[in-house]
């Protein structure tokens, strides 16, 4: 199997198409999907990086960072593999790429909220360096709280 790379960045980086495909994954995994119209006007806020992960020319995940340029900080905002493809270490393959993309471009801290339930994620991130360094109650809805967690290069 090739797994392959796409890097977006940038205003105007974004097509709707893919602005539907990252929904349509996001609506179906993930326990608090963003909106289409949030996906379609994505990259006309902030600066981000999204890193798509495709499989054969079939998108089977994502990672999608804020950029703060001038304090070389990243907020990870979700990171996603489709669940047909889960348990191969696709995750952190992903997540390594988006890393190496930013630290490349100059960013060095980073930061992200995980569910406090959701034990695969966290050791995913720990395994790259992410510290939790605070406990958000209630963050993802009544008696779902975040884990705050940071990683410094």
């Amino acid at each position: 199997m090739s797994y392959t790379f796409l890097n977006i960045e940038g205003h105007g980086a974004y097509s709707s198409d893919m602005a539907f495909v990252l929904h349509e994954i996001d609506r179906d995994f993930f326990p608090t999907p963003w909106s289409l119209d949030s996906w379609k006007y994505l990259f006309n806020e902030q600066e981000r990086l999204l890193v798509v992960m495709n499989l054969d020319d079939v998108t089977i995940g994502f990672c999608l960072f804020d950029k703060i340029i001038d304090d070389s900080f990243a907020h990870l905002l979700k990171i996603i593999i489709h669940p047909n493809y889960r348990g191969q270490g696709l995750s952190k393959k992903l997540l390594r790429q988006a890393l190496l993309n930013l630290h490349m471009r100059g960013y060095r801290h980073f930061f992200l909220e995980v569910e406090e339930s959701n034990f695969a994620a966290q050791k995913l991130y720990s395994s790259e360096g992410f510290k939790i360094i605070h406990r958000k109650k209630d963050f993802y809805g009544a008696n779902r709280a975040a884990l705050i967690m940071t990683f410094d290069e």
